[in-house]
């Protein structure tokens, strides 16, 4: 699997820049989008599973210092309005960033991510060979 380093996600915490590292790459029926910020010590590493035309298994694993690895697991609906398959999971990874980020700062903070549309349109590189459904 290839993986591709995504550029133009921007993440902030109460309006500090963090410096991050995302990647994404797909193989099969399978994307892995992983991010990391290192001045945190906080990893991402999110995997989806499904057919093109099916819902989207999603599994989670975040590390954060301190504590044990956190494992979460949802299904996304398939068929994402506007979205590839790869841009439906790079923004269900984004979400659980964002939410991880929240609960992971005492007191709360406000976690703002950016995705710049050339990311998106990156991302769907790693699911390249694969033909997406009509929207």
């Amino acid at each position: 699997m290839a993986r591709l380093i995504l550029n133009g996600i921007d993440i902030s915490i109460d309006a500090v820049a963090q410096r991050s590292s995302t990647t994404i790459g797909g193989i099969g029926y399978a994307v892995v989008v992983a991010t990391s910020l290192p001045d945190l010590v906080v990893t991402l590493t999110s995997s989806y599973l499904a057919l093109i035309v099916g819902n989207i298994a999603a599994s989670h694993l975040c590390s954060l210092p301190g504590g044990p690895p956190i494992i979460d697991q949802h299904v996304l609906p398939g068929q994402q309005p506007g979205q590839t398959h790869a841009q439906a999971c790079l923004l269900d990874h984004v979400a659980e960033l964002r939410n991880i980020l929240q609960a992971y700062h005492s007191p709360p903070a406000t976690v703002t991510i950016t995705i710049a549309n050339s990311a998106l349109e990156h991302a769907d590189r790693a699911w390249g060979d694969h033909d997406e459904p009509p929207t």
